[in-house]
């Protein structure tokens, strides 16, 4: 029998308001392994309703230093240490995550201090540290930990002018998930996709994304509808995320970081990936916050 191998999904949304999605947020589960792959707003509190012990958390990787992939970490790390984790939280990331990480224990200082005097060795010391390594851009996959088993690579992507930004490829008992971070379409994320079982790609619909700017200007909203107007040039489009996954061969698309936002309501997810079937044979589904997915051997 093969091992568990899958990705949960704890914030499926974009920074635009949703009130069906937080921010980005994944947990690759493989084994016994937990490891966390952003943690926008809201993702932190997604971890429990997953179905995931915050403690169980040792190792956290970032693809890019967005705050809708990032805001949720000093949240994460006081429900990890509160949890019972007794070890250092070690971080992997693009250049920028060391800034991060010791902006956020900055703020978070008087914080840790009032809780230790408070709760005492309920607490361990080490639970609420963290070592961070970063990781050096590349276009093609850079192996940089492996756990147990899990083989994590990174590479970067297309996300200008968010520099470095990575994507992520996972490799575990003989199957392989990757995901994307936030990128256009590029040939890194086509090269890293290219025989993957699993592809969590996030995704934007162009024509819905039009008609929610048109009808911003349309409303005399033309502050608004220019800032969505940038949002096209650095997001992959579902039609060219279907046809990306055919190209690479790829054996199931799951569509996350929702752009625009859309509920859950059948008819709207529906919508969002329209076409993308008539590229792509393969199964293709619109991740919801709090579901797991599992990494499936993809047919040879």
């Amino acid at each position: 029998m093969s091992e568990r191998f899958e990705i949960a999904f704890l914030g499926t949304g974009s920074p635009l308001p949703n009130p069906d999605r937080c921010g980005a947020g994944n947990v690759v589960v493989a084994g016994d392994t937990h490891v966390l792959v952003d943690c926008g707003w809201g993702a932190a509190r997604r971890i429990l309703p997953s179905g995931i012990r915050p403690s169980v958390i040792d190792t956290a990787l970032f693809t890019h230093m967005h705050t809708d992939h990032m805001t949720d970490f000093p949240d994460f790390l006081f429900l990890r240490w509160t949890a019972g984790a007794q070890t250092p939280l070690r971080v992997f990331g693009p250049e920028g995550t060391a800034e991060m990480v010791e902006g956020f224990l900055l703020a978070l200082r008087r914080d840790i201090g009032f809780r230790i005097a408070h709760h005492g060795d309920k607490l361990h010391p080490d639970g609420i540290r963290v070592e961070v390594t970063e990781i050096p851009a590349t276009p093609e996959p850079h192996a940089f930990l492996d756990l147990t088993g899990l083989r994590c690579e990174s590479f970067e992507v297309d996300h200008f002018p968010v520099v470095p930004a990575f994507g992520y490829r996972f490799s575990f008992d003989g199957r392989v998930a990757v995901l994307s971070g936030d990128t256009s379409l590029c040939d890194s994320l086509a090269a890293a996709a290219r025989g993957a079982d699993l592809l969590v790609c996030e995704a934007m619909n162009l024509p819905m994304m039009e008609q929610r700017i048109a009808g911003l200007n349309a409303a005399g909203m033309t502050r608004e509808s220019g800032l969505l107007s940038d949002v096209p040039s650095y997001h992959i489009a579902t039609d060219q995320i279907a046809a990306l996954a055919h190209d690479a061969g790829v054996g199931e698309i799951v569509l996350t970081h929702i752009i625009p936002p859309i509920t859950n309501d059948p008819g709207q997810v529906a919508a969002f990936g329209a076409g993308m079937s008539d590229v792509y044979a393969g199964p293709i589904r619109v991740a919801r916050d709090t579901e797991r997915v599992a990494v499936v051997k993809r047919p040879s």
